[in-house]
């Protein structure tokens, strides 16, 4: 069974599967690592108050990935969802997205950049079509899911 615990983002935990999820999207953007050979997470100073949520995902007591959310007007949005290599494949993905969602039930969204057709691919299989397409900030044309919990 996979559980969903709420964890500080500094948790050691969190922090090691970021280096991971950061690795691997250096390898689909040019992000580089810092000279202790560890990249920096940009959004971090955003998870400190009650509006943005880290979440481990554990099973058998083991971590197996990790979600990053916020509430946005109206809804939670998934910032960052990853689940670890060796974990993937098996269902996980989606009983951990299950238990991300009950902890606010309600409408979710989050977004899948075209860099990463994984994760877009991962994200049609649990949520089927993604119905919109939106540019950001950054110029970027994204993916949008609309789903409820």
């Amino acid at each position: 069974m996979i559980h969903a615990r709420h964890v500080p983002l500094g948790d050691p935990r969190i922090e090691a599967m970021l280096q991971e999820y950061m690795r691997e999207w250096s390898a689909l953007l040019p992000m580089k690592p810092g000279p202790d050979g560890a990249f920096a997470y940009p959004h971090r100073h955003r998870y400190v108050d009650d509006d943005h949520e880290a979440v481990i995902f554990v099973e058998d007591e083991r971590p197996v990935g990790f979600a990053l959310a916020r509430r946005v007007p109206g809804a939670w949005q998934v910032q960052e969802f990853f689940v670890s290599p060796a974990e993937r494949r098996r269902g996980v993905g989606a009983r951990a997205l299950t238990q991300l969602c009950a902890r606010h039930p309600g409408p979710w969204t989050l977004t899948v950049r075209p860099e990463n057709p994984a994760a877009l691919a991962f994200w049609r299989r649990v949520l089927g079509p993604a119905p919109t397409e939106e540019r950001g900030g950054d110029g970027v044309l994204r993916r949008r899911f609309l789903f409820q919990a």
